[in-house]
This record gives structure tokens, sequence and C-alpha cells, in this order.
């Protein structure tokens, strides 16, 4: 059966299934200082470790396939994926996302 449904409603309800499925993530924040600054870094956490990094020096979003999966059959492309999850963390968490890296889940733990 195919489904038809606006662009807006179809970020309404990835968004929603994000907020879902991660807003009772941990967070773990951990400052840095180097010649730059003092930075921040914080790592978000589920009962299976690191699923996502954000460093607020260069407001660059680090998402594993974790994030990805549970939006994943809203046929989104991959620069699409990137877009809306990093949409979504900047009005969940309040953040500013300049770019959303996808990387490998063991590169994050």
């Amino acid at each position: 059966m195919k489904v038809v449904i606006t662009e807006s409603r179809r970020e309404m309800l990835a968004k929603q299934e994000l907020e879902k499925e991660f807003s009772n993530m941990y967070e773990d924040v951990n400052y840095m200082t180097d010649s730059r600054g003092e930075h921040k870094r914080i790592e978000y956490r589920n009962g299976d470790g690191v699923i996502m990094v954000y460093g607020d020096s260069d407001k660059i979003l680090y998402i594993s396939e974790d994030m990805v999966r549970p939006i994943i059959y809203f046929g989104y492309t991959p620069p699409e994926l990137k877009r809306v999850i990093g949409e979504w963390f900047s009005e969940f968490f309040e953040l500013p996302v300049h770019y959303v890296h996808h990387v490998n889940k063991s590169t994050l733990n």
C-alpha cells in the first residue's frame, strides 16, 4: 500500500519518531581546553552506548546509524536524513547545528 503525504507532514512525523525514540538519552558533558579556548563536547547515549556527539566549538553533530534507523522508512536520501536529524537536534536540545556527519558507531564509543 502506498500513502501520499506532504513534505511538511513527512518531516513532522520523522521528528516525532526521533523524539519518541531518543528523548530519554543520557548526556555526558566534557570540557576541553586548547589553543582556541574552552570547548564543550556532549556525548548522547542510550543503553547501546554513544549514538551522538556534539561539539560546541564548530557546532558539528556526529551521528551513528542508530539515529537513522527510526526514520529510514520515510524515504529520505542520506543528505536529507542528516538535515532532518540536525533540525530535530537543534529544536529538541536547543543547540545550533551547522554540520551533521554520519560516522560508524564504533568511532563514537
